[in-house]
């Protein structure tokens, strides 16, 4: 495959190289891998080289279906992969933070995506198959790129047959070539695939802005839960409720309780779609998880009211 080949972008398996039917990619300016690493969230602890295929092999429940991620540089840009997830799309924000940022979502059960950021504020996103559904500060700022790398007329409201079919072909590689356009760098397959820097990931971590929960939430939560004797719990609440942002560590004791809550949330959803974890749950213990992973973001939300 030569630099510029990107068949493998839109690959299914079989077809040639092919790095999944769920994956993200994201580039962030002017910050060395790790950096980007640690912007996404990464957990410090788990730093370890790895390639798509070893990561594959951790989405399993005794290991807690981790977001793992990892990450190469690529002229003034580090370039993040996540091989079989999407949360970074989740944290353009974080990652732009005094710089830019670009990430592009591969997902053929759901919604693929483009997003750009820079300063920390989201200007453009779009899905791939219906560019002319935009959001951000400016979601106009991108369209001459836009139809530069293929997005053929993305306000167009064509129905035929024919612009509906090319709506659905190529639609990563054609994202890809916009994010060459504004970044000037292109990944290879050899790349992103390749033995790489890698963490564990919990966006919680990150500075991106929360999406959801109030200190009512919390409140409710933290008592359903019984975890109001968390250590550092109770002191981190008080600040946020006198209005300070509150910064909890990874390796701190309610780092460690936040992460373990993260698990928990995780194993309790990623586990109904995998046979073999399905009943290593009882519904109690289920419905717990999902509890908690109400509450991690609800904690975020309190804890970051800077960013709201």
């Amino acid at each position: 495959m030569n630099e510029h080949d990107l068949s493998w972008a839109d690959a299914h398996p079989g077809s040639g190289p092919f790095l999944g039917e769920i994956y993200s990619l994201a580039f962030v300016r002017g910050v060395t891998p790790l950096d980007a690493l640690r912007r996404a969230g990464g957990l410090q602890d788990t730093l370890a080289d790895r390639t798509p295929g070893e990561i594959a092999e951790t989405h399993d429940y005794d290991d807690g279906y981790p977001e793992v991620v990892s990450a190469f540089g690529l002229g003034e840009w580090a370039v993040l992969v996540q091989p079989t997830g999407f949360s970074l799309t989740h944290v353009v924000d974080a990652l732009s933070r005094g710089t830019e940022a670009v990430a592009v979502l591969r997902h053929d059960y759901a919604s693929p995506n483009f997003t750009h950021a820079v300063h920390g504020t989201v200007t453009t996103w779009f899905n791939l198959n219906y560019p002319e559904q935009r959001g951000g500060e400016d979601p106009d700022r991108l369209l001459p790129l836009m139809l530069e790398a293929g997005f053929d007329h993305p306000d167009d409201d064509d129905d035929d047959d024919e612009s509906w079919r090319l709506r659905y072909e190529e639609p990563v590689a054609r994202a890809l070539r916009l994010t060459t356009l504004i970044t000037g760098v292109l990944p290879t397959f050899d790349q992103v695939t390749a033995s790489l820097p890698s963490m564990h990931v919990d966006t919680w971590f990150s500075r991106t802005k929360p999406s959801r929960g109030s200190r009512s939430e919390v409140a409710a939560l933290v008592t359903e839960l019984g975890v109001g004797d968390t250590p550092g719990l109770a002191d981190a609440l008080a600040a946020a409720d006198r209005g300070e942002p509150v910064v909890v560590a990874q390796d701190s004791d309610l780092g460690r309780h936040v992460r373990e809550w993260s698990t928990l949330a995780r194993r309790a959803s990623w586990s109904l779609n995998d046979p073999g974890a399905r009943y290593r749950l009882s519904d109690g213990e289920r419905t717990r998880g999902h509890r908690f992973g109400q509450l991690v973001p609800a904690l975020a939300a309190a804890f970051r009211s800077d960013l709201a």
